[in-house]
């Protein structure tokens, strides 16, 4: 609240950050956590240290999508600015699942026992991840305002129509309530300009998928080795 007053409150939110932080690494690394159940551990976990590291990735996302989102807003093309914050908000998604992993091992270490067991973890995550949604939905919170911003940026889609193309459309709207015939036209010509750019957004996506997404999976796979090395695991273990 001091910080706050005298037009500080950046500097006291980070010092309340750094603050948490110290008093979990204090209290995993000065603590018998050898007798504390498991299930515990793991609830000090998600209380006490993944809700900071989340909260620092979605501020992050946040900003960038504030930023790309009022740059979109004065371009002719929105959608390139959203792209570009889609693959923006997928980086700090893969920074985020790193962070965490290393989080996660370096408290384990300090703690002397499994805070919370990475190759149990991973390993149920490979034969049933419908069993983890909960975690999906912790770590996909970075991309939330990413994807709000695709949306509102498809439609400016209707944009790449020229100018001369959209204006008849546009008195064909006004005068649709002149008669039905008017109003038809003026509904498939509104569909059409509508349904077009997104069908070939829709094919570029399908397009790239059927040409990269091999390329994509693989990817996936090194990053997940790793998220392994990362964590000590042997590769050989999964």
């Amino acid at each position: 609240m001091r910080f706050d007053h005298t037009g500080k409150a950046q500097l006291g939110r980070v010092l309340v950050s750094l603050g948490i932080l110290s008093v979990a690494i204090l209290v995993v690394s000065l603590h018998a956590w050898s007798g504390i159940d498991e299930n515990r551990r793991t609830l000090f976990l998600f209380l006490a240290v993944f809700p900071l590291i989340n909260a620092l990735f979605d501020v992050l996302s946040y900003a960038v999508t504030l930023s790309l989102l009022r740059r979109g807003l004065r371009s002719g093309w929105p959608v390139f600015w959203a792209l570009l914050d889609l693959a923006i908000a997928c980086v700090l998604f893969l920074a985020l699942c790193a962070t965490m992993v290393a989080a996660i091992h370096g408290l384990n270490l300090l703690a002397g026992v499994p805070l919370l067991d990475l190759g149990a973890l991973f390993a149920g995550m490979r034969e049933t991840p419908s069993a983890y949604v909960w975690l999906y939905l912790m770590l996909f919170s970075t991309i939330l305002p990413t994807g709000l911003h695709l949306l509102v940026s498809l439609f400016g889609l209707q944009g790449i129509w020229p100018r001369a193309w959209r204006q008849p459309v546009a008195g064909w709207i006004e005068s649709a309530p002149q008669g039905p015939a008017l109003a038809v036209r003026a509904a498939l010509a509104l569909g059409l300009v509508w349904a077009i750019p997104l069908s070939l957004v829709v094919a570029v996506l399908w397009g790239l998928w059927a040409f990269g997404g091999g390329f994509v999976l693989a990817f996936l796979e090194g990053y997940f080795r790793v998220l392994l090395w990362i964590a000590h695991i042997p590769i050989g273990a999964f």
